[in-house]
């Protein structure tokens, strides 16, 4: 009876799941009469969501542990912050992970810290063994449909990961959460963080931070947070009032590019995850066009809002065809400069991209709707090229 009373008491100190999303998750795999999805297809879902209810209590009584073994993680200082917000298929994954290889001057975290956000679970998943394993374990699975994701996304569970995984896999409330519950009316559900009350988005935000500042902790040295997501717009404003000195990374690719390959990508991902071929969903495609037309705008009204020194615009081909150049710009926005040895990474990286092959196609649609990002896409592009030109300027 006592251990059930602490674990009811760290379930309820806990601020995950948002449950009002994750009852309505239940609700629409329980009565959506959405026909493309099967009822085998819903077993799974099932099992997911249970699976998380099970996992709950222990992870929360973990993440409640942290504060009474490892107090000193809050005094940790998440200092001049690099958030990379774009559109999804514009090689934020590539810089995210390029920044954080430098291990002596930034950090990221692993999609399986995102996943298990306490100190205390993962010291205990290191001295067991079970992180070294789990860190060989392929986030799509291991089947043909998982190849092909594999190639577009490369993720591993110790890769470092989008911010986004906090939001879904722990809050269940996250534009990505429809891909494991592909549920079109499920949208407004998941996707709607700008309506939530204030004090609810406040202690997501505070959540966040607190797990940034545990890996930082973990990490045991002074770095600078380097961080990725893509779906995180809704959110941006009151991240700019929680971080004053972050600095803000974005990366253009035209429309025609980013979103062939984006639709591809998505709906993989949503066989991956569900099992569920979401071409066959009629409302699938405008959906996914519509939320990014969103993102669009939104990108473009939040880094106009952003003085000079709290911003950086990158286009996708400047950034990958000139790596080591773009990435020493987001060091000298920050007052840094590149080890020797970091340049030669950089140099190298250079070379294995402009050699690499893709091993994917995607279809070649056109996307009237994103003139106004094409246009933006465009003044970013002059921008960076001139960036690029004052680097070597100054060399």
């Amino acid at each position: 009876m006592a251990v059930c009373s602490v674990l009811i008491g760290a379930m309820l100190l806990t601020p995950f799941p948002h449950w009002p999303t994750y009852l309505r998750i239940w609700h629409h795999v329980l009565f959506d009469p959405e026909p493309s999805i099967s009822f085998k297809d819903r077993q799974k879902q099932v099992f997911y969501l249970l699976n998380y209810a099970f996992k709950l209590p222990f992870i929360a009584l973990c993440w409640c542990l942290d504060d009474l073994l490892f107090p000193q993680y809050r005094l940790q200082t998440i200092r001049t912050p690099v958030f990379i917000v774009a559109q999804p298929r514009s090689a934020t994954t590539f810089l995210h992970r390029t920044l954080a290889s430098d291990e002596k001057t930034f950090f990221g975290i692993r999609l399986l810290e995102w996943r298990y956000p306490s100190i205390l679970l993962q010291k205990i998943l290191q001295s067991t063994g079970f992180l070294e394993r789990m860190s060989l374990v392929n986030y799509w699975g291991n089947n043909h449909q998982a190849d092909l994701t594999e190639k577009m996304h490369y993720s591993y569970l110790n890769d470092y990961e989008d911010d986004g995984f906090l939001f879904e896999e722990c809050f269940f409330h996250q534009f990505y959460v429809i891909n494991r519950f592909p549920y079109p009316k499920l949208l407004e559900d998941i996707d709607n963080f700008a309506k939530l009350s204030r004090k609810t988005q406040e202690r997501m935000l505070q959540t966040q931070y607190k797990v940034i500042q545990k890996v930082l902790y973990l990490r045991g040295r002074n770095l600078i947070y380097v961080s990725k997501d893509n779906e995180c717009l809704q959110r941006v404003n009151i991240m700019k009032s929680l971080y004053p000195d972050a600095l803000f990374v974005t990366i253009t690719r035209p429309s025609e590019k980013f979103m062939n390959s984006y639709l591809t990508l998505i709906c993989q991902s949503a066989y991956c995850k569900s099992g569920v071929d979401v071409t066959l969903i009629p409302n699938w495609e405008p959906m996914q066009r519509t939320v990014r037309v969103e993102a669009a705008h939104q990108t473009i009204e939040f880094f106009d809002s952003l003085s000079p020194e709290q911003k950086l615009g990158f286009s996708f081909d400047r950034l990958t065809q000139n790596i080591k150049d773009s990435v020493e710009l987001v060091y000298r926005q920050l007052g840094l400069s590149l080890t020797p040895d970091q340049a030669e990474y950089l140099k190298n990286l250079d070379t294995q991209q402009n050699l690499r092959d893709a091993g994917y196609k995607t279809s070649s649609q056109e996307f009237q709707e994103f003139e106004f990002f094409d246009r933006f896409a465009a003044e970013v592009d002059k921008n960076h090229e001139a960036l690029l030109k004052s680097i070597n300027l100054i060399k």
